[in-house]
């Protein structure tokens, strides 16, 4: 494999804060992505995609590998508790999916783990498929409205109504009996 996720690999614990094997998951599912689908640097500001199917460390270094965030609307969680990633950019007809299955308890220690995360063969830490992927609608800014109980303003897509009156999530008491 090139030298070349060594750098990524620096930028991403500087941006996260310490080196972790979950880390050097996310560097190298990211970099991976982008020799797979043709992208020599970070894609521009919005054109590369990235649906994350987990909210832990690697995500932090596919901000910083592949350059997409979740205020420029390119970084899109799906909790599903997956190691996998979906990477694409906008305007292709579809991307690739990164299924990360490596096993989590081997004999390696930390240090080699993030070796091994980073430089191993492929085919022994993730599987990836050819997916379809519909490109969001660009990211979009929403009208703000007042919380009806604490007066914060909220984005109008998290609001809630109640008997008419705008609520923000944290005011809002729902009124069915389904429990959550």
């Amino acid at each position: 494999m090139r030298h070349e996720i060594d750098f990524y690999w620096n930028e991403s614990v500087a941006f996260h804060g310490h080196a972790c094997p979950g880390l050097a998951l996310g560097c190298r599912v990211a970099f991976d992505a982008a020799r797979m689908l043709g992208v020599d640097e970070r894609c521009g500001d919005e054109e590369g995609v990235c649906i994350a199917e987990t909210d832990a460390c690697g995500i932090d270094a596919i901000q910083s590998v592949w350059g997409c965030t979740m205020g420029k609307g390119n970084l899109l969680l799906k909790p599903r508790g997956k190691q996998a990633f979906t990477f694409y950019r906008r305007g292709e007809p579809e991307g690739i999916r990164i299924y990360w299955n490596a096993p989590r308890s081997d004999e390696r220690t930390r240090e080699e783990r993030i070796e091994h995360y980073l430089k191993g063969p492929a085919e022994e830490l993730y599987r990836t498929a050819r997916v379809a992927v519909p490109a969001p609608a660009a990211a979009r800014i929403s009208p703000s409205l007042s919380c009806s109980a604490c007066g914060e303003r909220t984005a109008e897509p998290m609001v809630r109504l109640l008997e008419g009156h705008p609520y923000c999530l944290d005011c809002f008491e729902d009124p069915s009996r389904i429990l959550r």
